[in-house]
């Protein structure tokens, strides 16, 4: 069988457990090969899955407290896949694994004074398979247009507010059990204004922190780029705001564990994320006042330190379970409630165009 050239979408409605079921039933192929793909990652590492899923046990009353509503829709997710819910729940408590790429921009950078959201997410490359698009209209809230992996993990979205959400992951030092940071990206989506989503994204007893990137149509757009303990707000220049891996402001250096920043001992493997966030500064500022999505499309497509660029590819010298990639790309548009989206690198040109209607 070929590789899939566009992202599944399934369209439900109603409360967070019928929606949860609907999605669960639809997603089961995919939800039952993201456990098994665990399990092995897991065994690869040497903890057993029956431990894993015990750790994540701990996690599961600040879930509850934060956001019954995912809780609900999990739980019948679980339901409608014949899954246990509690490897779900552990799947989602995992640690990270990815790397990506933030662009927003608004009036002050476009070509027509729209704004815009741009991603991409950088993953295992066998997670390609098992990105779906929910395009949800809750009882209660907006309705919203989100990629999740399975259907069931919530990453990156759009919600008929305007506002939008993606995540950078980041590597804390001080990461402890709590609100599992997935959690964060569902209940943003389901915020009305853009103050209680930025409100949302550091809640006091989250377990590590994304670096949460939100915009809104009015061209509002924050980075709420946090660890567990502390945070920092981070706010758009001349238009646009760039976030990749690693910790910008200086405050939060003391929480950076992938590497030392700004003076830095060892790299390690941050110097992909540097790189990334300077290219992306640079694309940006040569078309400010000019961007149009299409720009955005290009930006994303940059290869500029292939194999470990803003499209990110296989390094085929790695062994297969070791290989990441861009597994999707995207571009919110907030002015006009439009999700434009590409399965696998998005220097292949297979964008489609969703409505949040």
């Amino acid at each position: 069988m070929g590789r899939a050239t566009s992202i599944p979408i399934f369209d439900v409605r109603g409360s967070q457990g019928a929606m949860g079921r609907i999605v669960g039933r639809e997603c089961t192929r995919v939800a039952r090969s993201m456990v098994q793909s665990a399990k092995s990652e897991m065994g690869r590492k040497g903890i057993s899955w029956d431990v894993a899923v015990a750790r994540a046990r701990d996690y599961f009353s600040y879930a509850q407290e934060y956001d019954p509503g995912y809780v609900d829709y999990l739980r019948a997710f679980a339901r409608g896949s014949g899954l246990h819910f509690e490897e779900l729940f552990a799947l989602i408590c995992r640690g990270e694994k990815g790397f990506c790429t933030d662009v927003s921009v608004n009036r002050d950078a476009t070509s027509d004074g729209s704004v815009f959201s741009a991603h991409t997410e950088d993953w295992d490359s066998e997670d390609e398979k098992h990105v779906v698009l929910v395009h949800g209209t809750p009882d209660k809230g907006p309705s919203f247009l989100v990629l999740t992996l399975a259907g069931f993990e919530f990453v990156t979205g759009l919600n008929s507010a305007g506002i939008s959400f993606s995540g950078n992951s980041l590597y804390p030092n001080d990461t402890r059990i709590g609100i599992p940071k997935i959690f964060v990206a569902r209940r943003i989506l389901a915020s009305r204004r853009i103050g209680e989503a930025v409100s949302a994204a550091a809640p006091p007893n989250r377990a590590s922190s994304y670096n949460n990137n939100i915009c809104d149509s009015s061209g509002e757009m924050y980075c709420v780029e946090g660890s567990a303990t502390d945070f920092s707000l981070l706010y758009p220049q001349d238009g646009y705001l760039i976030h990749t891996n690693h910790y910008v402001d200086p405050k939060m250096s003391v929480f950076e564990s992938r590497f030392s920043w700004p003076l830095g001992v060892s790299l390690e493997n941050g110097s992909s994320s540097i790189v990334r966030y300077n290219r992306a500064m640079t694309l940006v500022r040569r078309s400010l006042g000019r961007i149009t999505k299409d720009t955005l499309f290009e930006i994303l497509s940059d290869h500029v330190n292939f194999p470990d660029s803003i499209c990110s590819h296989e390094d085929s010298d790695l062994p297969f379970h070791e290989r990441s990639k861009t597994i999707y790309a995207v571009v919110s548009d907030l002015t006009r409630l439009e999700m434009h989206a590409c399965l696998g690198n998005p220097c292949k040109g297979n964008w489609k165009k969703y409505t949040l209607g």
